[in-house]
C-alpha cells in the first residue's frame, strides 16, 4: 500500500467516525458542503486524468449517475424506516462502486477511491445500525 494510500485510509476513517458519531445527525455541516465537494473533485480529477476520451469508461460513469440518483429518490418516496434502508444499500453499493474504481485504477487516483469506500461503508453501515 502506498503512503498516500495509507494517508487517505487514515484520514477518512476519521471522518467515517466523525460522521457517525455526530449526535445532530447533520454530519457538522458536512452533508451539506461536503458531499457536493466530494463529487465535484471527483468530476475535475477525472476529467483531468482523461477518463472523458474513453467512451466506454465515460459511458459507465453516465450510467451510475442516475442509478445512485433514482436510488436517492425512490428512498424519499418511502416510509421513513424503510427509506433508511435503501439509503443504507445505496452508500454501501457506492462503496462497492469505488472499490470497482480503486482496483480498476480508472477515473480517479487509488487513495481517494479508497478514501471513498470507507466513507461510503461507514455512512451504509451506520444507517443500517
Amino acid at each position: 500500500m502506498t503512503r498516500s494510500s495509507l494517508l487517505s485510509l487514515v484520514v477518512s476513517t476519521a471522518l467515517g467516525v466523525v460522521i457517525v458519531a455526530d449526535d445532530n445527525g447533520d454530519w457538522t455541516g458536512f452533508g451539506t458542503w461536503g458531499l457536493p465537494a466530494c463529487a465535484l473533485v471527483y468530476l475535475v480529477v477525472g476529467l483531468a486524468r482523461g477518463f472523458a476520451k474513453r467512451p466506454r469508461v465515460l459511458a459507465v460513469q453516465a450510467a451510475g449517475v442516475p442509478a445512485f440518483t433514482g436510488l436517492a429518490l425512490a428512498a424519499l418516496s418511502l416510509a421513513p424506516e424503510v427509506g433508511r434502508y435503501v439509503v443504507a444499500a445505496g452508500w454501501l453499493a457506492h462503496a462497492a462502486w469505488d472499490l470497482v474504481h480503486y482496483r480498476a485504477r480508472l477515473v480517479v487516483p487509488r487513495w481517494y477511491a479508497l478514501a471513498c469506500v470507507v466513507v461510503d461503508t461507514f455512512v451504509g453501515v451506520s444507517l443500517v445500525w
